[in-house]
């Protein structure tokens, strides 16, 4: 339960963080996907907000009310990277098929939101954000290969931000699949604490790589 809550504390301040160092870019040129990773991060700190709020039990009349804003927060997110992507990549052949998948993601979470508020079932909407993520980071790994060769990648901000989303997802993925098969007894508290903690030292990770994006802001050849 400390370490949990260590992460917790501490992640909320990386993302603080990260604002922060949004704030300081916020007038430098950038490409417009920018636009879509600020609110990103705005949102982050909103989820942030409600999981302090849940944890003083101020919602202890309706539990629901914070699961609700959490995976109402989440779905825009996704939407916020879907639209990253659909920028980052709007020249490549695959567009349509990245718009219709962040569709069907968006479709999925949110009727995954409403079974579980309806049935109480446990499971994660936000896990098929996770797969959906990772399909478009394989794009665009693959059009940056096949349309990019000369790109400087270890200076490009979309490089590390979509690098960021990958660790995450693929941390994400098999984690938050794993926390419905996982009995609620008291004896394995400590197991899906854990497992609640990695899900959140992945979501560190992906901060830490926008942080590393905008830094790249300093190289504007290579957005």
């Amino acid at each position: 339960m400390k370490l949990l809550n260590f992460i917790i504390y501490f992640g909320t301040g990386i993302i603080l963080f990260t604002f922060l160092i949004a704030l300081v870019f916020h007038k430098r040129e950038k490409p417009i996907y920018f636009k879509y990773i600020f609110v990103y991060i705005i949102l982050g700190l909103l989820i942030s907000a409600n999981t302090f709020v849940n944890n003083f039990d101020i919602w202890i009349l309706n539990k629901k009310i914070p699961l609700l804003i959490e995976q109402l927060l989440l779905i825009i997110q996704l939407s916020m990277i879907g639209l990253f992507f659909i920028e980052t990549l709007y020249k490549s052949s695959l567009i349509k098929k990245i718009k219709w998948l962040l569709f069907l993601s968006v479709l999925i979470q949110s009727s995954l939101l409403i079974l579980v508020l309806i049935t109480n079932i446990e499971i994660k909407p936000h896990i098929s954000s996770n797969l959906f993520l990772l399909f478009f980071c394989l794009f665009y790994l693959k059009d940056l290969m096949k349309n990019k060769p000369t790109l400087i990648i270890s200076k490009s901000s979309a490089f590390w931000l979509v690098m960021g989303i990958f660790y995450s997802s693929c941390i994400g993925f098999p984690v938050n699949s794993l926390i419905p098969f996982i009995p609620k007894d008291q004896k394995f508290i400590n197991i899906r604490l854990e497992i609640f903690s990695i899900a959140n030292m992945s979501l560190i990770v992906l901060y830490l790589f926008i942080i590393k994006s905008y830094l790249c802001l300093k190289h504007p050849q290579n957005f």
